[in-house]
């Protein structure tokens, strides 16, 4: 191999590894996570609805909230009404605001302290909760 191919195939590996390490940096070096803000309608009766009021504060948050009973293992999942796709870090293209909203139904057999949990998108890390009581 002369010393022009050498030279060649040094520099497509040295562009290979450097867009490598450009397109997953955040999971090379960990990305900063700041918690939401996560608020909840704080009471609803069972089967009722209630209202998930998120601020992403920059994290790619998983757009599908988990709604858990203290202590138990009921879980129902339920999505932001305005994001689209698996993940949000703020509401969709051309809606005003910084707050993704979501509208979950709680199951007409609950009755007492659940919460809705968000949590990042792919590493499935908390991010917030909030409690809420179904009666």
């Amino acid at each position: 191999m002369d010393q022009k191919n050498k030279t060649t195939l040094l520099v497509v590996a040295v562009v290979v590894a450097v867009a490598l390490v450009a397109v997953n940096f955040d999971k090379i070096t960990g990305s900063a996570v700041s918690n939401v803000d996560v608020s909840v309608t704080p009471s609803t009766v069972a089967g009722g609805k209630i209202t998930v009021m998120v601020n992403a504060n920059g994290n790619r948050v998983k757009n599908a909230i988990e709604l858990r009973k203290v202590g138990g293992s009921e879980v129902r999942t339920c999505n932001f009404d305005n994001c689209d796709g698996s993940w949000c870090s703020k509401p969709r293209f051309g809606e005003a605001g910084k707050t993704l909203v979501a509208e979950c139904i709680t199951s007409p057999e609950w009755n007492g302290g659940y919460y809705a949990l968000v949590e990042q998108y792919q590493t499935n890390k908390e991010l917030g909760r909030a409690y809420f009581t179904v009666t």
